[in-house]
């Protein structure tokens, strides 16, 4: 027996009121997932959230505002996770992606913002103390520059890949400070080094000075210890000295009054030092000899000294010291044609 029109009419009414009743209930299912999904987040607990977006999407696979939470969550966990490793390249263009992303969520947003807005301001803050040492080291105060650069080189901020180039500069800056601190110890190394040497040359004009005011023949007497150690013999005891001066030329003669073996010296006599030349001595048989000298230049200075520390001797001494002007150039020249002789 067929079924009548009533009755077909019937199955059609409940089939519509099963498809409604299922309508519903995804629609329940999806409303219920959405908006546990956005209490969740506000725990931060991202995963969870996903979850339930991925839930809404099941009862309702085309929509897109769904699709749109899942993606934001998505990548703004991704973003954070990067953040918190340091990696601040990635995190920033996840959380751009975050920002700029089509039915998203303002709370995620926000929290996007925010990781940019805190790499930002390290970067502020880097770039603020590169440009106070800066600052310092361009106004001299190295002082002040230095402890500045190398905190901010030690830092764990310049430690990221990040500011690679903050840290390049930084070290540049570093060396520029150390580099500029070493010119300025060696400028005051050569400026200490100078006043010394000037101190010294004043103490040796003064010492000059005293010798230059001593008489001529202890003057002579202490030139002559130079060539000839017998003139320092205790108040030249045993022996006489004769000198004369021909032009810029000493000549010296120590002599026991007996025997041979008894040099003439030339000295040269400068305006702060005197010079050993030569020497010729009378060996009997043998003839004229030449003696070696130190050809050393000897400050004034250190033959005052010499003098001081035996004044009362050469003091002594310059009884036995006398001129003798045949001593001549000429006359030592004649004595050299003799030589070997």
């Amino acid at each position: 027996m067929g079924m009548g029109k009533i009755g077909k009419r019937y199955l059609t009414l409940a089939g519509l009121l099963l498809l409604a009743g299922c309508g519903n209930a995804d629609q329940e299912a999806y409303n219920e997932a959405i908006q546990k999904g956005l209490d969740i987040l506000s725990a931060e607990q991202y995963e969870k959230a996903e979850a339930y977006f991925e839930t809404a999407l099941e009862n309702q696979p085309d929509d897109e505002k769904a699709k749109a939470y899942l993606e934001q969550t998505q990548t703004y966990k991704e973003a954070k996770g990067l953040y918190d490793s340091k990696e601040y390249s990635e995190a920033l263009e996840k959380a751009q992606q975050v920002v700029e992303a089509e039915n998203g969520l303002e709370r995620l947003i926000t929290k996007a913002s925010a990781i940019i807005e805190e790499v930002d301001a390290e970067k502020d803050h880097i770039d603020a103390e590169m440009d106070k040492a800066k600052a310092a080291y361009d106004n001299g105060k190295l002082d002040e520059a230095l402890p500045v650069i190398e905190t901010l080189l030690n830092s764990e901020e310049l430690s990221n890949a990040y500011f690679a180039e903050f840290k390049t500069a930084g070290e540049q800056l570093l060396a520029d400070i150390q580099n500029k601190q070493n010119e300025l110890a060696m400028d005051e190394a050569t400026k200490a080094k100078a006043e010394e040497e000037a101190l010294l040359q004043e103490s040796a004009d003064r010492t000059i000075n005293a010798y230059n005011e001593l008489s001529l023949p202890l003057r002579v007497l202490l030139v002559t210890t130079i060539v000839d150690e017998r003139a320092m013999s205790p108040g030249l005891l045993g022996y006489t000295l004769a000198y004369n001066f021909d032009e810029e030329y000493l000549l010296v003669n120590v002599h026991s009054g007996a025997g041979v073996g008894h040099p003439w010296f030339v000295i040269r006599d400068d305006l702060d030092t005197v010079t050993p030349i030569q020497g010729l001595v009378y060996m009997g048989m043998s003839g004229y000899w030449d003696v070696e000298v130190d050809s050393t230049p000897v400050s004034k200075a250190d033959l005052y000294n010499r003098y001081m520390e035996s004044k009362d001797s050469y003091d002594l001494a310059v009884q036995n010291v006398f001129k003798l002007p045949e001593m001549t150039m000429v006359k030592y020249e004649e004595l050299r044609s003799y030589h070997g002789q």
